[in-house]
């Protein structure tokens, strides 16, 4: 078997400067990295309308495809011809809205009003 290893630091000489320098480095990055985390999770927070058009528009095009594809494709093999086309075109289209509405929730919840925000008061004439 092989000797333990010695794991105890240097406390004088030439390797203390270096091991110092280097724990101030370490304790700097680990002060700076939940700063970075926060400031990545806002900006991840904030999409601009084109970016919330695009994903809404790509998941919506994407479910209707793949269930127009997939019900060409079980009308290629089977004798069902236009049936399966159809019904899984619908199907594709329904998974569609119901993934831009999920999509549409999540990134309403993700920029939410937080609950501690005063109410504006009311312009309208109501009286």
């Amino acid at each position: 078997m092989s000797e333990p290893r010695d794991d105890e630091r240097p406390v004088s000489g030439p390797a203390s400067k270096v091991t110092a320098d280097l724990e101030a480095r370490i304790a700097r990055a680990q002060a700076q990295r939940p700063a970075d985390a926060a400031a990545e999770q806002r900006r991840q927070g904030e999409m601009s309308g084109m970016s919330r058009g695009f994903r809404l528009a790509s998941e919506f095009a994407a479910a209707i495809i793949v269930g127009a594809g997939l019900g060409y494709l079980i009308d290629m093999f089977l004798p069902t011809r236009p049936w399966g086309l159809v019904v899984l075109l619908l199907l594709g289209f329904a998974a569609g809205v119901t993934n831009v509405v999920r999509a549409t929730r999540e990134m309403n919840e993700a920029t939410a009003v937080p609950a501690d925000t005063p109410a504006l008061r009311d312009d309208d004439e109501d009286e």
